[in-house]
């Protein structure tokens, strides 16, 4: 059995693990999704690393990190051992870089609208087209429900790490 740390991205919403905690807890996992005060602009990547790790409490974990969590995943991994680290669709930081230059620093905004000219769809950025194209509108209409708005705060906050963990490829494996 293995345990599995879900971290949302903006907004910090944990509700956003809702249909994958069932899911790893069904394949006989134990599966925590943390809520994040995203919206709370008092609160910066430390204290999200801050939340993760009363999470993880001592045990080892699997650290799953979506989104801007890629910048929580990285300070949280500087401080405690994890047992593998995924990211989905995450920000992956540098030593020192803020969420507010990653997409500059990335090229991020050129290859997304280089991507939509070539398929034929918007560059200009909105949810449906760029993340819940694929997800049923019942769920998107709960989601409604639960969204907070992602505090700037955030954006202007370095990722003070030295450098990624070494940790295991989870490439052709399984945990458990």
């Amino acid at each position: 059995m293995a345990y599995f740390v879900l971290i949302p991205g903006a907004g910090g919403v944990a509700w956003y693990w809702h249909r994958v905690v069932p899911l790893l807890e069904a394949s006989r996992h134990d599966a925590v999704a943390v809520d994040l005060p995203g919206d709370d602009k008092r609160f910066g990547l430390s204290a999200y690393a801050d939340r993760v790790i009363d999470v993880i409490a001592r045990r080892p974990a699997i650290l799953v990190a979506q989104s801007l969590a890629g910048f929580t995943a990285a300070l949280v991994c500087a401080r405690v051992r994890v047992r593998m680290l995924i990211f989905v669709n995450a920000m992956i930081p540098v030593p020192g870089e803020t969420p507010g230059e990653w997409w500059g620093n990335t090229g991020s905004t050129a290859a997304r609208t280089a991507a939509a000219q070539r398929g034929g769809y918007t560059a200009e950025f909105d949810m449906a087209t760029y993340f819940l194209h694929d997800v049923p509108p019942a769920i998107i209409k709960q989601r409604e429900a639960h969204e907070r708005p992602q505090a700037e705060t955030v954006f202007g906050e370095p990722c003070r790490f030295e450098a990624w963990p070494d940790v295991p490829d989870s490439r052709n494996r399984r945990p458990g």
